[in-house]
């Protein structure tokens, strides 16, 4: 049974509904501005992937459809201090620019953090990461093709406790 709730004509998406591939796959590296393509995304989606002991994995997928969210990257700093066996298995989708995003990381220095861009936002359509009333981000938990997690108007103060908080819940 599929929790699909339906909001100003918008399917929204609820956690144990099926995980849509096909919006990763027009995701930007920001490593070379290309799309990540079906390959790609074999590769970043765990059930998909051609290791099968990587098959029940996780991915965290934190989404912000803002230009330069200064709230976004307050909270991608918060998640570096995360160990680095969830670090490998999170990404930030945003609406920035490959060049803006690879300016921002390395002046950070920022380097074990993998971001895409969503500069269209057309994954966050998909995905229903747009946020209700306003702009705001969201935090996706994916595994075994469904949602598993799902928080909406993501807050940048508590991130990485709420990141953490999740995949601890997590039953897969």
């Amino acid at each position: 049974l599929f929790c699909i709730g339906i909001v100003k004509g918008l399917n929204r998406i609820f956690e144990g509904d099926p995980a849509k591939t096909e919006p990763f796959q027009d995701l930007i590296r920001i490593e070379n501005g290309n799309a990540i393509g079906e390959a790609g995304t074999k590769r970043l989606l765990p059930w998909l992937n051609k290791n099968t002991a990587r098959h029940l994995d996780y991915l965290v997928i934190i989404s912000d459809p803002r230009p330069k969210s200064s709230e976004l990257r307050s909270g991608m700093k918060s998640l570096m201090k995360l160990p680095p066996n969830i670090l490998n298995q999170l990404i930030v989708i945003n609406a920035d620019t490959p060049a803006e995003n690879r300016r921002y990381l390395k002046k950070q220095g920022m380097t074990s953090i993998n971001v895409f861009c969503d500069e269209k936002r057309e994954w966050m359509r998909e995905y229903t990461a747009l946020g209700e009333k306003r702009w705001a981000m969201c935090m996706f938990i994916v595994a075994d093709g469904r949602v598993q997690k799902l928080v909406r108007e993501l807050d940048s103060v508590s991130i990485s406790s709420v990141v953490q908080n999740a995949i601890t819940s997590l039953s897969i």
